[in-house]
């Protein structure tokens, strides 16, 4: 909730400060046509609070709603690794090394068919 509320509070500091800047633009280039600066500056102020608002609302509820549904299907999980590259070579020896023990190992030891089944 803190998260959302402090980056809807700085957008929305950025849209009160480009609500000015627009108003200054277009006042220079047709004067006596917008509102007093003031009454813009605060329909702008009221849009933002509202939007910060109805906002952190909505993305706490969201949150809420993500985290209810992750206790039950486990959530998303998400690796973040370094680079895209192949596995280090060292891993990639112990593979080789497991395979071949592996292949070693079923040698040595017969596979059991239908027949053999134990009842245990």
């Amino acid at each position: 909730m803190v998260t959302s509320f402090l980056l809807l509070a700085g957008l929305g500091v950025l849209v009160v400060a480009t609500a000015g800047v627009s108003w200054i633009m277009l006042n220079t280039m047709a004067p006596d046509v917008l509102p007093a600066f003031g009454t813009f500056l605060a329909v702008a102020i009221g849009v933002v609070i509202v939007e910060v608002v109805l906002g952190t609302g909505l993305v706490t509820l969201g949150a809420f709603l993500y985290n209810l549904s992750a206790q039950y299907s486990g959530g998303v999980e998400i690796a973040v690794t370094e680079a895209l590259t192949g596995p280090p070579p060292a891993n990639v020896r112990a593979l080789v090394l497991i395979a071949r023990a592996r292949r070693r190992l079923r040698a040595q030891v017969p596979a059991r068919t239908q027949g053999d089944r134990r009842t245990d």
